[in-house]
Formats: C-alpha cells, structure tokens, sequence
C-alpha cells in the first residue's frame, strides 16, 4: 500500500513538472538580434526608394511560416510570410491586389531541452503584426526566386501606427527616427 502511495505521489509529481515544463517552453521568450555590417543603410526616402527593387504598402496576410535550418551546426533562418499588396509604389505594378510571399529577417529558434524559445532578428528589425498597414522595401534575391525585406529595420514601416515593437525599436534609434519621419513625409504625397 506504501509503495502504490508513493508511486502515485510519484506520477503526480512528475506530471506537474511535465506541466510546467511545457508551459514555460511555449512562453519563455530570449531574444538575440544579430547586428550585421554589410546591411546597407540610407539616409532619405530617395535613397530608401533606389536601394529597393519593390515598394509596397502591404498587410500580413495569413500566419508566418517559421524555416529554421542549421550550417556547420549553427542554426540559420527566416520567416516566409504572405502580404496582400494595397498599393505599389515602385516595380511590377501588376502585383498591387494581390498576395506574395516575402522573407522576414526573423526567425525563432527552439532551444532544445531548456525551456524556451530565442526569437533571432537581424539589427532593429521586428516581426510584421497582424492589422498593420506597413511600407516595405522589398529586395529580389534570385536565388531564392522570391522578394525579401530589404536592409532589416530600414526596409519595414508601420503606417498605421499599431505595430508596439517597432515603435519601441524606432524610439531608441535617432537614425531610424530620422529616416523614418524622411519616409513617412515623402510617401504620404504619394499616396494621396
């Protein structure tokens, strides 16, 4: 009888931590940004707008796909995610009405045994927030035979003002800021 007691004490305790376990794997977040020096970087519109290939107001459309894959052991990444182009403001105008697939400078990692997950980011960038209205920069990269946001943080403009993450990454980078405020001014003459 003591040992079927202890036994099940046994199981109930191994289960909570289970639990716990779980949990805390699915909700403990690290993050890591990777600052790269070869990320090109502008100073106006104009050159935001001649550094791109594609520019777009756009929404997320859909949910991400997270692609982890590792070299030499180290893991690498990106996030594919689908946006519904509202409007083109440079390249294949033919695109404007409909969904392409970009890759985000993002990507989550899970770390393996200990409980959580590190979010990988490239410089100041953030993810892309459902129910923002953003400006992107857009860069065709052939070998992927697909667009991709270009120069990290300087290719990703939130419009609408709803995305909280990049506006905590804009506040604590003067250059951004400035950039930012070059951008907003000049694509709102060109939206109207």
């Amino acid at each position: 009888m003591k040992r079927k007691k202890a036994m099940m004490i046994s199981a109930i305790v191994a289960l909570i931590a289970a639990t716990v376990y779980v949990i805390a794997d699915a909700t403990v977040v690290k993050t890591a940004p990777l600052q790269l020096g070869m990320m090109e970087t502008f100073e106006n519109y104009e050159e935001r707008l001649e550094g791109s290939d594609l520019a777009v107001v756009a929404v997320l459309n859909g949910e991400p796909e997270n692609v982890v894959y590792y070299e030499d052991g180290l893991p690498d990444g990106h996030r594919l995610s689908d946006i519904f182009i509202q409007k083109v403001i440079k390249g294949d105008e033919s695109l404007e009405g409909s969904t392409i697939t970009i890759r985000e400078p993002y990507y989550i990692v899970d770390n393996g045994l200990a409980p959580s997950v590190t979010e990988i980011y490239y410089g100041d960038y953030t993810a892309l927030q459902k129910g923002a209205e953003y400006l992107l920069f857009l860069g065709w990269t052939e070998s992927w035979g697909q667009y991709g946001i270009a120069s990290a943080h300087e290719g990703k403009f939130d419009l609408s003002q709803l995305d909280e993450e990049e506006k905590r990454a804009v506040e604590q980078n003067p250059r951004l800021q400035k950039l930012r405020s070059d951008i907003l001014a000049n694509v709102e003459l060109e939206l109207d």
